[in-house]
């Protein structure tokens, strides 16, 4: 069973991916399973990204080509406790 994850734990993600990966701006798209998905648009015109946190590692993955590639160097700071 998947748990549910606060407003205040997906807020604090998101304002994560804002500032380490430079960003324009970051939308919570929802839950799959234990995964948090994001889309979020660069400073670059026309830029268009998509991003799952996989909370269980708190690793980041983006949609890249059709598939999930893994953000290297990069893991969640923000503390796993914001289940419901």
């Amino acid at each position: 069973m998947s748990k549910e994850f606060s407003r205040q734990y997906t807020e604090s993600v998101k304002l994560e991916l804002l500032n380490r990966l430079g960003l324009k701006q970051v939308y919570f798209k929802g839950q799959q399973g234990d995964d948090l998905v994001y889309e979020a648009t660069g400073f670059d015109r026309g830029t268009a990204h998509k991003f799952c946190v996989r909370t269980k590692k708190g690793t980041i993955d983006e949609w890249v080509g059709g598939k999930w590639m893994k953000v290297r160097s990069f893991t969640i700071a923000t503390g796993r406790e914001g289940t419901e």
